[in-house]
């Protein structure tokens, strides 16, 4: 079974990444989340950073 992250840990996540400039790896690690779900945060994040509407997944 999935874990379901909210919204707002989402955009905390992403915005980690994103200013501070740690790698992705780093991040999935320390938060116990794959590589392969951070990507796809950071991926809705760009394609709608106004609204910030990630799917919760």
């Amino acid at each position: 079974m999935s874990q379901k992250y909210d919204k707002d840990f989402k955009i905390q996540t992403v915005r980690m990444i994103q200013e501070q400039g740690k790698p992705v790896a780093q991040v999935a690690r320390e938060l116990g989340v794959s590589d392969n779900t951070l990507y796809r945060w950071i991926s809705e994040f760009k394609q709608d950073p106004g609204k910030r509407q990630i799917q919760h997944t």
